[in-house]
């Protein structure tokens, strides 16, 4: 059986408490693990953060999360009318430096692709579109 969400929020935070429920509840409901859970809302979390931190800044605008879940994976599809902006192709900031000798931020995204097991983005219709894949039984992240 197949479970879906679809929650538009603010370009604010005020929403992502409600987003992040959502997606629990959907894949407690598919009888995912805990671990998966897990992952996949810190991944959603960060996405949907720099959207409205970064994407918007500050400006008026909607984050829309779509979720469908079944038996062997969860997709998640993050939509926004910020400037374009692909994450897939953004070069992270080079962690092997100290943590005192690198600039604060730019690790969300290595965070996302570690968790996750596809990261996908398109711009269509003025809209950024950012699609998560996380399957049942992939590996974790440190192996």
């Amino acid at each position: 059986m197949k479970g879906r969400t679809d929650l538009t929020i603010p370009a604010d935070m005020s929403g992502l408490k409600e987003i992040l429920d959502g997606l629990a509840i959907l894949l407690e409901e598919q009888g995912f693990p805990f671990e998966l859970i897990s992952d996949v809302q810190l991944a959603t979390d960060e996405a949907v953060t720099n959207a409205i931190s970064h994407g918007y800044d500050g400006k008026e605008g909607e984050v829309r999360v779509i979720t469908e879940a079944d038996d062997q994976e969860v997709v998640v599809i993050i939509e926004d009318g910020a400037p374009a902006f692909d994450p897939v192709t953004f070069v992270s900031r080079d962690i092997s430096k100290d943590g005192d000798d690198r600039p604060i931020g730019g690790l969300g995204l290595i965070l996302i692709r570690n968790v996750m097991d596809e990261v996908r983005y398109e711009r269509r219709d003025g809209k950024n579109i950012f699609t998560m894949v996380k399957r049942r039984g992939s590996p974790p992240p440190d192996e």
